[in-house]
């Protein structure tokens, strides 16, 4: 399985949710994604995003920035 880097990093809401699914819908099902982010609403936009779509959300880790968020399609 292929492992992407997404470095979103200098991106704000709502930006950033629209450059994720921009690149997760380029992505083949059983990849994972990791998301790189500073934008606080990732932190609860990313988790449902994941659930509305059937993504799994591997690992998140919002303790620091960049808050990092481990998907697979």
């Amino acid at each position: 399985m292929l492992l992407k880097i997404l470095n979103l990093t200098h991106l704000r809401c709502p930006d950033t949710i629209i450059v994720i699914r921009k690149n997760i819908r380029n992505i083949q099902y059983g990849e994972k994604i990791l998301i790189l982010s500073n934008d606080i609403s990732t932190t609860w936009d990313i988790p449902l995003l994941c659930n509305c779509m059937n993504y799994t959300l591997l690992k998140k880790n919002t303790h620091q920035k960049p808050y990092q968020f481990l998907i697979k399609k």
